[in-house]
């Protein structure tokens, strides 16, 4: 299974590139007892986004802002422990989940990835069907007596394209190399047919699929270096495949023996809150004459489940011999999977009891993962040293910004003669389409990218009900109002499109319309508040705890010049961000009172 999922790039380039690999363990800094490597260094600045990245002229000034960002939130991290934010149970939540996680995905590589293994004779072999594209058409049947009639007026000597159109599915072509297939249907499809013969009904998913191959085209004469990548392309399809099937064996004698119990007054509660949210939602759409499915639970939604369920929050609503979990913990966990609805085929009962059964099994796996001391192997260490420094800086700031609601501002002559205001901030105008679907959303992009117009697309496609009447468009808003999407659309070009990038949400392709310096002064003025306040804390933690840097290893280390965010796939259908997001925070080297550091 793939580790990573890149929108543009391939982390080898850059991580283990042959210029990097000598340097990559350079210490670059030293904030207190902590330090960052040029590894460390590598792997943030690659894997996330950064304005003016794109721009190779400054690419020195780059690197030594975001070494200097980065020692930032190291100071924040230490700072956040002193004042006790460490125990802090959303933080403690937030580690948890990650910390999770990333233990399950040792346990997936040590049980599953690493007992796989692909031979040559396994690529040679599926070479020439991956080199082969076809062409297929298919009627599908709700049950085996409807395919079974379907199959005898073919076998009468019905045409099959003419009965695909008297059934209302004339639309059901695809053009498909190997790999792109359900493993069964393609071993018809590639073994079994011949051009213009037909199969039998065969079911997948609950329904019944009668399939003609209508064409194959084979690729010959290819250049060595498209035999290597056709190679590497059909070594990760039977790696994916061997590692499914390893999966599934696996899991089922894991399980063997292991009981759970759900608390059933428990589950009945959530169902019928949950319940409850759907149909509203329903009701509301069907008023709006607008597009009820796919219907997903938003974190409002969680949250307003939270509050009418408070009462039983603490109950135990998993019991089993050897852990617990509380009706609280699980709603966090459904949450955090995600619930939505797809088509009108998916009920609320249905997906709520598969979505516990992958909770269920998950909490099985964590625990056998942590039996196995796996959260306290090197990766998850290092990977968990990271996330915990992004978390607690993050608690710091949010602990900042709630005390300036209840201090006075600073005035503008203080900052006038303190301070210069900050490039971080911009308002911004962006066009945005949100759906639930990564496949969607690809389509989108290349229609985009072909020339349609992104407004009608938005009009037709977003789940935003707004996005109807507006075409997609957002603004003029501050950047740090629309998070991540924000981070992003600040340091594009107008004109820039971008995506599909995960959200919360679902998936979104935006365009940055226009970017301006904000007007609103009182804005600017409790921007900077918090800025000043943010500096003088890292910079009075810089002169308490001591840094250092080594600006020698960062010149040395090569860097790409693409802006990206990448998705790190984990082990057991989990995912996150590759790595934390990173706050531009260089302005606190302004506020030190011994001026030994090198400037961007």
């Amino acid at each position: 299974m793939r580790n990573f999922l890149f929108i543009f790039l391939l982390f080898a380039q850059f991580v283990l590139g042959q210029s990097n690999f000598k340097i990559r363990n350079d210490t670059l800094a030293k904030v207190g007892n902590k330090v960052i490597t040029a590894r460390d260094f590598i792997e943030r600045y690659e894997l996330t986004i950064w304005q003016g990245k794109e721009k190779r002229t400054q690419v020195d000034k780059n690197k030594l802002e975001f070494l200097y960002s980065m020692i930032a939130e190291k100071l924040l991290a230490l700072g956040a422990v002193e004042m006790g934010l460490d125990k802090d149970p959303e933080v403690q939540r937030a580690l948890k989940q990650t910390e999770k996680l990333l233990v399950l995905d040792a346990l997936y590589k040590q049980e599953i990835k690493n007992k796989v293994e692909v031979t040559d004779k396994e690529i040679f072999d599926a070479l020439p069907k991956f080199n082969t594209e076809v062409e297929i058409h298919y009627i599908v049947a709700e049950t085996k007596e409807k395919a079974d009639s379907i199959w005898n007026l073919l076998k009468g000597g019905e045409d099959f394209d003419t009965l695909m159109a008297k059934l209302d599915q004339k639309n059901n072509i695809e053009k498909l190399r190997w790999g792109e297939i359900y493993e069964p249907i393609e071993k018809i499809v590639y073994d079994y047919l011949a051009v213009g013969e037909v199969y039998q009904p065969v079911e997948v998913d609950s329904l019944w699929y009668i399939i003609k191959l209508a064409g194959k085209t084979s690729k010959f004469g290819l250049s060595p270096d498209e035999i290597e990548s056709a190679k590497s392309q059909v070594k990760k399809i039977i790696q994916t495949r061997k590692e499914k099937q390893r999966f599934i064996e696996f899991v089922n004698q894991f399980g063997k023996g292991k009981m759970l119990k759900v608390d059933s007054r428990l589950l009945k509660l959530l169902y019928s809150e949950i319940n409850s949210i759907v149909e509203k939602k329903k009701f509301v759409r069907k008023e709006e004459k607008v597009s009820i499915y796919p219907l997903a639970l938003l974190r409002d939604d969680f949250l307003d489940i939270k509050i009418k369920l408070a009462n039983h929050l603490n109950d135990y609503f998993l019991k089993g011999d050897t852990f617990n979990r509380t009706l609280d913990y699980v709603i966090d966990q459904i949450a955090f999977k995600g619930f939505v609805l797809r088509s009108e085929m998916q009920s609320v009962g249905g997906t709520l009891n598969s979505i516990l059964k992958t909770i269920i099994n998950e909490e099985f796996l964590a625990l056998e993962g942590y039996r196995r001391g796996l959260d306290k192997s090197p990766e998850v260490l290092k990977d968990m040293e990271m996330w915990r420094d992004a978390y607690l800086a993050y608690a710091v700031k949010k602990s900042i910004l709630d005390s300036l609601k209840f201090k006075r501002s600073i005035t503008a002559e203080e900052l006038l003669k303190s301070y210069s205001s900050s490039e971080d901030v911009w308002e911004i105008k962006i066009q945005e389409i949100l759906v639930d679907d990564i496949k969607l959303a690809d389509s989108l992009l290349n229609l985009i990218k072909s020339g349609y117009d992104m407004g009608e697309l938005a009009k037709r496609f977003s789940k935003r009900d707004w996005a109807r009447e507006n075409a997609g468009v957002i603004g003029y808003v501050l950047s740090n109002q629309l998070g991540e999407i924000g981070q992003i659309a600040k340091s594009l070009e107008i004109g820039q499109v971008y995506g599909p990038f995960y959200t919360d949400e679902g998936y979104s392709i935006f365009k940055l319309i226009d970017k301006r310096k904000p007007k609103d002064t009182l804005f600017v003025v409790n921007y900077d508040t918090f800025n000043v306040v943010l500096n003088r804390t890292i910079a009075s933690l810089a002169e308490r705890y001591g840094v250092s840097v080594n600006p020698e290893p960062l010149k040395k280390i090569e860097v790409t010049y693409i802006n990206t965010i990448v998705v790190r796939f984990l082990g057991f259908n989990n995912r996150i961000l590759a790595v934390p997001l990173l706050d531009r925070n260089v302005d606190w080297l302004m506020f030190l009172r011994r001026k030994n550091l090198p400037l961007p």
